[in-house]
């Protein structure tokens, strides 16, 4: 039989704002600035932060490696071992796709081995914005019990 209708779980606006809120005390614990961007199971922004001094593009940029974590169910910190195995192409085509950001801070979050969202974090180094996401992943798994 052919399934017409699908259903799954997505986070909900409570749970990014107590995502957000927790990686913002992160972030401030840490001594960076960084915009955060967490967003549901259909890529649609829940919360859009930007600390007051982290740099203006890193909205956008916490937006698109958001949704490139949820559309491609991995962390953006992980394309450079990705595109080494990829043809030329590909290595050269992927990069300049518009809305795509390939490098870390980017990560999907997962319940139940389902993806219900996703949280991109930008402004401070490619390494601290990739641990601030995955700190985010944890907590998500902590309020979930």
């Amino acid at each position: 039989m052919t399934v017409l209708l699908q259903q799954w779980s997505s986070l909900s606006l409570s749970a990014a704002r107590q995502l957000a809120d927790h990686l913002l005390l992160q972030a401030e614990q840490q001594g960076v600035q960084v915009a955060l961007a967490v967003v549901d199971r259909a890529g649609v922004p829940l919360v859009r932060i930007k600390m007051d001094l982290a740099p203006a593009p890193s909205q956008d940029i916490a937006l698109r490696k958001a949704t490139t974590a949820l559309a491609f169910g991995m962390a953006t910190d992980g394309w450079d071992a990705r595109l080494q195995q990829a043809s030329q192409g590909v290595r050269q085509g992927l990069p300049l796709q518009d809305g795509l950001a390939l490098f870390g801070g980017g990560v999907p979050l997962v319940v139940d081995q389902q993806p219900v969202g996703a949280v991109g974090v930008s402004g401070a180094s490619e390494v601290q914005d990739t641990a601030l996401a995955r700190q985010a992943a944890t907590f998500l798994k902590q309020l979930l019990g």
